[in-house]
Parts: structure tokens; C-alpha cells; sequence
């Protein structure tokens, strides 16, 4: 049986995707555009991705944390839990959009920049907007959980050593 036959016949017989040497000579942006996995969990790259965005939400809850002893004297001048709170959620939506900006800002230049080559890859919407809501979620996320350490904190922190 010649390559080509085969081929077909494995096509047909398992319903996967089956090349002669001739067929795999096209380009790698069409191949990848022939056989794309929009969000790539196959290869661990969506695994990586949750693994970034996590690694956001960490390190804003942890720049809460570090500011802890600053929450703690607004409260000893007097700031209420709701005032803590809209400090917490404006530094969650400024981050959240500065990191994402510069984030997508970069990726498109990059991409820009490989263009035509084989490293060449797309910026679909439907990518954009599920990483923002991504982000989205994790730093809704991660301000609740430090608005609820700030919460309980009491302003005597502020005179321990």
C-alpha cells in the first residue's frame, strides 16, 4: 500500500488525522490552523495559563499582606471597613486592568513582531476575552480574600513590633 492509500485508510478507519511526507510539508501556521485546540489543554498550555493567572491573584493578595500594618493604621486614624474595602477593590481593578493591558500589549507585539515566521500565532477574540475574564476572576477572587483579612484585622498591629 503506498503512503497515500495509507493514509486515507487510517483517515477513514480511525477518524484521526493521517499525513504522507508530501502532506506534512505545509507550512506550521497552516497545519495549526487546520488542527487548532482553541484553548490548547491537550499540550499543557491551558494548564499554564490557569497556572499564570493563579500566580496573579497570589501576588496581589501577597502585596495585601506586606500593606497590612498600613490597613491597620487607617483604622487606628478611623477609616471604616467600607473605606478599607473601595481601597481594596480600586487596587484590585487597577492592577487586574495594568497587568492584563501590558500583558496583551506585549503578546500582540510579540506576535506582531514574529509575524510570517514559524513562530507566527493568532490573538483571537474569543482568547482575549477569556483570559480577561480570567484575570477577572482571579483577582475578584484574590481581593475577597484579603478584604476579609483586612476586615478582621484589629489596629492595634499597628504598635506591635
Amino acid at each position: 500500500m503506498n503512503p497515500k492509500e495509507l493514509s486515507t485508510h487510517i483517515r477513514e478507519r480511525t477518524e484521526l488525522a493521517a499525513y504522507t511526507a508530501q502532506d506534512s510539508r505545509i507550512s506550521p501556521i497552516t497545519f495549526h490552523e487546520k488542527h487548532r485546540d482553541p484553548y490548547q489543554f491537550r499540550d499543557c498550555r491551558g494548564a499554564r495559563f490557569f497556572y499564570r493567572t493563579a500566580i496573579a491573584g497570589q501576588t496581589f493578595y501577597n502585596f495585601t499582606l506586606e500593606n497590612i500594618r498600613y490597613f491597620g493604621t487607617l483604622k487606628a486614624m478611623g477609616a471604616t471597613n467600607g473605606i478599607l474595602l473601595r481601597m481594596i477593590l480600586l487596587q484590585a481593578l487597577l492592577v487586574g486592568s495594568l497587568g492584563y493591558g501590558l500583558g496583551v500589549g506585549g503578546a500582540s507585539l510579540f506576535g506582531y513582531l514574529l509575524g510570517g515566521t514559524e513562530l507566527a500565532f493568532r490573538l483571537t477574540t474569543d482568547l482575549l476575552i477569556f483570559s480577561g475574564a480570567a484575570i477577572c476572576l482571579i483577582i475578584v477572587i484574590s481581593a475577597l480574600i484579603s478584604i476579609r483579612k483586612v476586615m478582621k484585622l484589629e489596629p492595634a498591629i499597628v504598635f506591635k513590633a
